[in-house]
């Protein structure tokens, strides 16, 4: 009987210890979804061990990844997009490849091989949009520079997307001869062109008539067009593993091909579900974090945290001089702008779970991984703090509201 709830029981246990250091995180005013990893590799099977076989979790996370990415396709107009892709695009270049060359010298100092390398500095160059998001939408969208730092972190994710797909095509292990080398990146290429086709095509042919004909249950049934969502976000996943990319990749696809009013009226239907989700994602991904590798070459993982902390807010507060630079009557604070970019989270995950998937890298490497992200995600909403000393703590959860 108690094998039966034994799944209940290790979610009542990452629930419970993420409520109270969600709770504590809040009163520092950092963020939540730290302390969601932090739960999750304390009650692990690395540390505690209260939660260790996480099977079912994992699969339930993986069901988040594709949910967290059909959801992020949705947001993202691409008319819009396209808008501001070349300012966007010039100032993600620079922070982005910035921490990607910082990170491929953190991965020097970890020992690192080349494909783990690659994979290291992938990782630590993708800013959260989980964390960040949630700052600047509680800031609000008004002026121009929180829009424009939202289309750089859009790009980050369709460049975070990018490496998924180059992750996901290689072979187990990331070794191929030179023979099968072109054949896979041809192949790659037409599962591409086939999967972006076939989203095009569903979401200008078939998706908007089905939504038009299931909004007439919304008020009655309104599970018929969640099942409608969650099946079309599902369905292109599984169209994108077979064509050789990630579940997450095919679904991400069809939710940028989605526009307008269907691309709401989906993202509505599925957003219940996505909190849940995406705790049970970040909560197994530090489930996953074996801390005692990195504690082993403590010296080298400090340096290795504080550099890629370094280049996030170097790079950020590079763009801000930028923007107030092309815009001297905007009031843009660079220092704010890098404290803002410097958490790392979903994609930083993801793309390490993919390559620990493909044999790029270990459980050693993917704790490493993980653990700077644990740190970046818990920094940055610190070094906000010091940034931004005007900022109201009427937000806070514990202070009465003291507005200026």
């Amino acid at each position: 009987m108690v094998e039966d709830v034994g799944f209940l029981l290790s979610l009542g246990i990452l629930s419970g210890v993420a409520l109270l250091l969600g709770l504590l995180f809040a009163r520092l005013r950092t963020s939540v979804i730290a302390a969601e990893i932090l739960a999750g590799m304390l009650v692990g099977p690395y540390v505690l061990g209260w939660v260790s076989d996480t099977t079912v979790i994992g699969d339930i996370a993986n069901v988040g990844i594709v949910v967290l990415l059909f959801v992020i396709g949705l947001e993202l107009d691409p008319v819009k997009f396209a808008r501001m892709f070349g300012r966007a695009g010039f100032l993600t270049a620079i922070e982005m490849g910035l921490t990607f060359l910082v990170g491929l010298l953190c991965a020097y100092f970890l020992g690192l091989n080349l494909g783990e390398t690659l994979v290291f500095a992938m990782a630590g160059s993708a800013t959260s949009t989980a964390i960040v998001g949630q700052v600047l939408l509680g800031r609000g969208l008004r002026d121009q520079t929180a829009r424009l730092l939202v289309g750089v972190l859009v790009i980050e994710d369709i460049a975070a997307v990018g490496f998924l797909i180059v992750i996901s095509s290689l072979p187990f292990g990331g070794v191929i001869s030179a023979s099968l080398g072109l054949l896979t990146i041809l192949a790659t290429a037409l599962g591409g062109f086939a999967l972006l086709a076939i989203g095009f095509l569903v979401a200008r042919y078939v998706a908007p008539p089905a939504i038009n004909f299931l909004s007439h249950y919304e008020g009655e049934f309104e599970e018929l067009p969640f099942l409608f969502a969650l099946g079309l976000g599902f369905g292109f996943g599984v169209l994108g593993a077979y064509l050789g990319y990630s579940p997450g990749v095919g679904a991400f696809i069809i939710g940028l091909a989605m526009r307008g009013k269907h691309s709401k009226f989906l993202s509505g239907k599925v957003a219940p579900i996505k909190g849940l989700l995406v705790f049970i994602f970040f909560a197994y991904m530090g489930s996953s974090i074996n801390p005692f590798p990195a504690l082993q070459i403590w010296p080298a993982f400090l340096l290795v945290a504080v550099l890629l902390i370094a280049a996030k807010f170097g790079g950020g507060v590079i763009i801000g001089r930028i923007m107030s630079a092309r815009d001297p009557l905007r009031e843009t604070d660079p220092a704010m702008i890098g404290s803002w970019l410097v958490p790392r989270g979903e994609f930083s995950f993801i793309i390490g779970q993919a390559a620990l998937a493909a044999g790029l890298i270990d459980l050693s490497t993917f704790s490493i991984l993980g653990l700077t992200v644990l740190v970046t995600a818990m920094t940055g909403p610190l070094l906000q703090r010091l940034s931004d000393r005007n900022a109201s703590p009427s937000q806070h959860p514990f202070k009465p509201d003291r507005d200026s």
